[in-house]
Order: structure tokens, then sequence, then C-alpha cells
């Protein structure tokens, strides 16, 4: 009898260390998490990977899907994918559409939002409406993208034209 009453115990003390199974309600931390999205967006829309870099995790375990169907996993992949693709923009403009934020943990949010994409590479424009999902961990280098998949939600009226000559 004293083994399952202990067992039981120790869940409820581990759950209440890990902060429970309800997100969290801070706007503070809501906030932070909304103003570092806008962040990266803005970041993504001037292409640039020196702007970018701060906001990814740096790790082997950091994930990104492109809607583009391209994945990449761990930071130096991601980094080198950047690298390679975002000198090749000559125009990109990320709109997302009522980012939701659910902050599952104080250090763990979960950003669901809409958005339409507007993007011309390498002689080629693709345009369409999305679903975007993201994971950010806050940290020593406050929050950064652990996790991410980014995909066309109308495979149909996402079409890449060729550029007018």
């Amino acid at each position: 009898m004293r083994r399952p009453m202990l067992n039981t115990a120790l869940l409820v003390v581990g759950l209440a260390a890990c902060g429970g199974t309800e997100p969290i309600n801070d706007p503070r931390l809501l906030g932070e998490v909304h103003d570092r999205f806008d962040a990266w967006v803005k970041a993504w829309n001037d292409h640039s990977a020196t702007a970018l870099e701060p906001f990814y995790l740096h790790t082997s375990y950091l994930t990104f899907s492109w809607p583009n169907g391209e994945r990449t996993r761990g930071w130096a992949e991601e980094s080198r994918s950047q690298q390679q693709f975002l000198p090749t923009v000559t125009l990109v403009n990320l709109v997302p559409r009522e980012p939701a934020v659910l902050l599952v943990r104080k250090n763990l949010a979960l950003i669901s939002f809409e958005f339409s994409l507007d993007l011309t590479t390498g002689g080629n424009r693709q345009i369409g409406p999305g679903q975007g999902i993201m994971l950010w961990q806050r940290g020593d280098r406050g929050w950064q993208i652990y996790a991410a998949q980014l995909s066309y939600t109308k495979a149909v009226e996402s079409k890449v034209a060729p550029r007018p000559r």
C-alpha cells in the first residue's frame, strides 16, 4: 500500500514541478513571444541569413519544414540551407494572420497561424495561402525556434509562375 501512495505522491510533486498540464496565462510572456515572432517575420522578409540566425536554436534537434516540401534537421543544416537559398531571393512577403500563441510552459510556446506567401527566387514566383505552426523555447538567448512547419493549404492556388521576360 505504501508503494502506490509513494508513486502517486512523487507523480503529483513531479507535475507541480513541471507546471502541471494546463497552459500558462502570463500576458508578459505572451507579449514577448508575439514580439519575437513578429521580429522573425521581419527578418525573414528581409531575407538575411545573418539577421535570422539569432531566432533559431543552435542544436542538432532543431527541425524546420518549409512550404516547398524541404525539411532541415539541426542548426547546421538549416543554416547551410538559408545561406544557399536566401541570396537567390529577390522578393519575399510572408504575411501571418492572427497568430495564436499558447504558452505550454513558461519556457515553451506554440504558435499557430495562417499566412500568405509571395516569394520570387531564381526567376520563379510562388504565391499561396498556408498554415504555420512553430514551437519556440526560451533559454539563455531568449525565445528561439525549436521546430516549425509552414505549408501551403491550397495546392491548386499555390503556383509557380515563370518570371516575365
